[in-house]
């Protein structure tokens, strides 16, 4: 939170995300903080899964084989 208390995981759940093309994709173990403000996803846990994350020209891609499973503008 930047002033050293430490966040605490109130739940572990499934999170579904509207993709930029319409479909909709699902984050298993996602974990729940009260205490943010924003929504985080982990792209370190992502790259674990097997998942390439590029930006460039100021956008997010995470890709998995040769589908584009994110895609953000960088914020």
């Amino acid at each position: 939170m930047g002033d050293g208390r430490p966040c605490y995981i109130e739940g572990i759940c499934i999170v579904f995300i509207k993709m930029f093309d319409g479909m909709v994709r699902e984050l298993k173990d996602t974990r729940y903080v009260s205490q943010l403000k924003r929504n985080f996803i982990s792209v370190d846990a992502l790259e674990a899964l097997g998942f390439e994350v590029s930006i460039r020209d100021g956008v997010l891609k995470m890709i998995k084989g040769s589908m584009i499973v994110l895609k953000h503008p960088k914020q």
